[in-house]
């Protein structure tokens, strides 16, 4: 079986790695990381209602699209998702045979991809917070639990490496 190269904290380190891909990947595409009234917003669309599509862009009267600190964890976000399709693809070369050094270049690039998630979560918080009748949601939350599942999983994949 491929999975056969791994030791059992490898495996652990694998499953931790997808269930945390799990909660990046909805917390990153949902638009529910803020609520303001009865607006639901996340990273790239904003609710209305129950009525979404409402795009975040940079636009002449799209006054959160328009903040730094929101194009700012727009960025996070997508580093943190780079990071993670690089780390799953080096992931899958390893187990396949390939070398240690490919190992190594993933546990690296999950600490950075926990640290994009977790970045982007405190950047968003720390500037949503000063607007009035704020209150963050779960999509901002699942943010911050695929991050630390990222470096849960990195810290075992470091113990793999010094195994092999």
């Amino acid at each position: 079986m491929v999975l056969d190269s791994l030791t059992k904290i490898g495996k652990i380190g694998l499953l931790l790695l997808i269930i945390g891909a799990v909660f990046f990947l909805v917390g990153f595409s949902v638009p529910y990381w803020m609520s303001i009234a009865s607006t639901d917003y996340g990273l790239w669309e904003y609710c209305v209602g129950s009525i979404c599509g409402g795009k975040i862009v940079r636009a002449k009267g799209n006054e959160l699209g328009n903040k730094d600190w929101y194009r700012g964890t727009q960025a996070l976000a997508c580093l943190a998702l780079i990071a993670l399709i690089v780390t799953v693809v080096l992931l899958l070369l390893f187990v396949c045979g390939k070398p240690k050094k490919f190992l190594l270049i993933a546990i690296v690039l999950d600490i950075a991809a926990a640290a994009f998630a977790i970045l982007a979560a405190v950047v968003f918080g720390s500037e949503a917070d000063k607007y009035l009748g704020v209150s963050l949601n779960w999509g901002f939350a699942f943010d911050i639990i695929g991050g630390i599942f990222f470096g849960v999983s990195a810290a075992l994949f470091l113990v793999e490496y010094c195994r092999h």
